[in-house]
This record gives C-alpha cells, structure tokens and sequence, in this order.
C-alpha cells in the first residue's frame, strides 16, 4: 500500500496523500484508466524519463507487451487535461514500441519542419463548428441548395426572349 500512496504523490505533484487525492486522485474510483495506472501499473514501474511538456513516461518489463509502458500526463484535469495529442513524436515513438531505446537516453533529431505542440481543441470553447451547427453563435438559416443565376447585365438580351 506504501507504494500506491508514494506513487499517488508522485503523480499529482502533491506532499501528502490527502493533497494528491483532493487534486483529482479521487478519479481512480470511477475512471478505470487512471485506477489501473494508480494500482496496477504505477508502483511496480520505473520512470523512463519526462518529456519537454510534463508528461512522464514508465515502464514495467513484467507486463504484457502493449501494457508494459505508459504516460502519466502532467495535467490530469478531466476530461479536457489528459490527451494523447501531448504527447511529442519521439516518446510516441517510444511508447508504442516503434523502437526499445527511450529519447531520454538517445539523441532525437527533430525534423525542420517540425512545429510546436497545440493542444486538442475538441470539446472546447474553441472548437470548430461548422456554418450549419447549432451551437454556431453565427448560425444562419440557409438553403441546402442554391440554383445559379447567371449574372445581369444592362442592355443585353437574353437568348431566349
């Protein structure tokens, strides 16, 4: 048990196990991911390393292949903080076994295309809607289909008149 509440600190950032449960700890009794990270994954991994966001990444060799590493993002806010768009290329690369070394042990070159992380905005304020949506504040009522209608010129006649 000492080694859950050690990781439960770990995790939330916290000094006590009181802190680190009012932080969202709590959600472990209903959200099946972060109890299975908390009690099952957690006290018997190894922390790989942490990437330039926050995030960190653990790893357990006992586990199931597929199960044996995982993130334990920075922001644990539900449902908006935990997205899998935060994590960078090169620990995506990493956790879906792509390649055994971990970028904290090797030197990953960044593409110079490259561009900075923005989070998900789905499910947001600044989400997208389209010009039909309900929830548009510029919602229009428009027409599902519109006939063209050649233009109107002065002085000239129409073929058909």
């Amino acid at each position: 048990m000492g080694s859950v509440v050690k990781f439960l600190k770990e995790t939330y950032r916290k000094q006590s196990l009181w802190e680190a449960v009012k932080a969202g700890g709590w959600r472990a009794a209903y959200d099946g991911t972060v109890a299975e990270t908390t009690l099952v994954h957690g006290p018997n991994g190894t922390l790989v390393g942490e990437d330039e966001l926050g995030n960190r990444y653990y790893e357990n060799n006992g586990n199931q292949i597929g199960r044996h590493r995982w993130v334990v993002y920075k922001d644990l806010s539900w449902p908006l903080g935990q997205e899998a768009t935060s994590i960078c290329p090169d620990w995506h690369g990493w956790i879906h076994c792509l390649y055994d070394v971990p970028p904290s042990h090797r030197d990953f070159k960044r593409p110079i295309y490259a561009l900075k992380h923005k989070p998900n905005k789905s499910g947001g304020d600044e989400r997208y809607l389209p010009k039909g949506s309900w929830f548009n504040p510029e919602k229009r009522n428009w027409k599902k289909m519109q006939y063209w209608q050649p233009p109107k010129q002065d002085g000239v006649v129409p073929p058909n008149a």
